[in-house]
């Protein structure tokens, strides 16, 4: 299915549907991977370790 666009200049601009629908779908995939990732990512220590210096 297409969708046409006519700009102010009488241009005509046609695209698929399905290219929308694919984008919005790979959008929201990245979002979630992005969200998923962050919950399993460590959490940082808020306490610092003392290191110990041979001399």
């Amino acid at each position: 299915m297409k969708i046409a666009c006519k700009t102010k200049d009488g241009d005509r601009h046609e695209a698929l549907l399905k290219e929308y629908f694919i984008t919005a779908s790979l959008i929201a995939l990245l979002k979630r991977v992005g969200e998923e990732a962050a919950k399993a990512a460590p959490r940082r220590a808020n306490i610092v370790a003392l290191a110990k210096v041979r001399n």
